[in-house]
């Protein structure tokens, strides 16, 4: 048995995009459980005036320090009484795009969710 759902959501009023991959899928008496998400937003919008004032600001932001370090999370579950096991991995951060002397700050969160439980226990 293997099922999969996919959604690819986009809003241009809100500037955000949302992509989700999810799959359940059975082997040898087990069932995995899998989430895969892709979460995208602007936060802001700088527009520059010349080739010097884009120069400036990407200076500065090499003066910036750890302020754009992505941030790495991991969890990790294991249930006895439920047989089964659980792992979360999330990565969040900030990166740029700069499209005709306009600079996109652009947020992100990449997470994929895994559970594995017993084809006898999974509802």
């Amino acid at each position: 048995m293997r099922e999969v759902l996919f959604k690819n959501l986009t809003s241009l009023s809100s500037r955000k995009k949302d992509i989700f991959l999810k799959e359940v899928f059975e082997k040898d008496g087990m069932v995995a459980r899998t989430e895969r998400r892709c979460f995208y937003y602007i936060k802001d919008i700088k527009h520059l005036g010349s080739d010097e004032e884009l120069q400036r600001w990407i200076s500065q932001q090499g003066d910036a320090g750890n302020i754009n370090k992505r941030q790495f999370h991991i969890m990790k579950e294991h249930n006895d009484a439920h047989s089964e096991d659980k792992i979360i991995c999330k990565i969040l951060g900030t990166f740029y795009a700069v499209i005709n002397r306009s600079v996109y700050t652009i947020g992100f969160m990449h997470s994929f969710k895994v559970r594995f439980e017993k084809a006898s226990l999974a509802n």
